[in-house]
């Protein structure tokens, strides 16, 4: 606790003997959940400064004993309290489905990438809507374990209990990760990655190559029916000849079962032939260079 109290006038009793003493009681013993839930109050500090000296112990104090549920809900609702009315309802709608962008994203990628390497994979989303970077960092007491020198070179290394918890039945609807969707976001991402491969690090390039047509075909095994206009326009720009000198150098014959396998899963939920073009010429493309 010393090391996350900020060295400055009126700090000096805080947390106070019955704080910590309540914070060890709700702990039970679960050493994950103390580590939490102090990464947690770092966070807040942070964020809120003086203001979350009483109330950091306060949410903590209405949690039951050992309950990581209970810890993680007061996490996510830290991010976005949906337990109240919502003023501005974008914003909310704005920040919710980003949160589903990040952690699912965050969740499902094939290989670990940094924090900034993550940030640069999900360059699609506009920072007006959502600020990747500061949501990361408000995160970071689920996102990364322990203390790190520099967070943004950190692995994130989410803890089972919160996996299985944000992809259950006991995670609030507006937060809960759906595998399939997950996966269909991050496919997007790594398609505009390629796009505009000129302009995004290597290794963000490397992986979206590597990676975005086995996140299709997840995606489409997960149920996702990929009504969403930007995506079939992008199948459209990855036949331009200067795009397909990037996405050309990954494993041809592994991308072209995938794009079909996917293409067919989307076929039979009834997609719209016309919009399904694009995939098609991808598969001629992959075809002729594979030949």
């Amino acid at each position: 606790m010393k090391n996350i109290t900020p060295k400055k006038p009126g700090w000096e009793n805080w947390p106070s003997p019955g704080d910590l003493q309540e914070l060890c009681n709700k702990a039970d013993g679960l050493f994950h959940y103390a580590a939490t839930a102090l990464h947690w109050i770092e966070g807040q500090i942070r964020q809120d400064g003086t203001a979350a000296r009483k109330q950091v112990f306060k949410n903590l104090t209405q949690m039951g004993v050992g309950l990581l549920d209970d810890l993680y809900r007061l996490i996510l609702t830290s991010v976005e309290n949906i337990d109240v009315g919502a003023p501005d309802t974008d914003r909310r709608t704005n920040r919710l489905l980003g949160f589903q962008h990040v952690i699912g994203t965050i969740l499902v990628l094939d290989e670990p990438l940094t924090i900034c390497q993550i940030t640069t994979l999900l360059a699609d989303i506009s920072e007006d809507d959502f600020d990747v970077t500061n949501f990361l960092e408000q995160f970071r007491s689920v996102l990364v374990p322990g203390t790190t020198t520099s967070f943004e070179e950190a692995t994130p290394q989410m803890h089972k209990s919160f996996h299985d918890y944000i992809m259950g039945e006991s995670a609030p609807t507006e937060f809960r990760i759906h595998t399939g969707h997950a996966h269909f976001v991050t496919a997007r991402s790594c398609l505009e990655v390629i796009i505009r491969a000129g302009s995004q690090s290597r290794v963000a390039v490397e992986y979206s190559v590597q990676h975005w047509y086995k996140h299709l075909r997840k995606a489409v095994e997960g149920g996702v029916t990929c009504e969403d206009e930007r995506m079939w326009n992008l199948f459209g720009e990855m036949v331009e000849e200067a795009v397909i000198g990037i996405w050309a150098t990954t494993d041809l014959l592994d991308l072209f079962m995938d794009v079909a396998a996917a293409g067919w899963g989307l076929l039979k939920q009834h997609a719209n032939e016309d919009k399904m073009q694009g995939m098609s010429n991808m598969l001629m493309k992959a075809t002729v260079l594979v030949s």
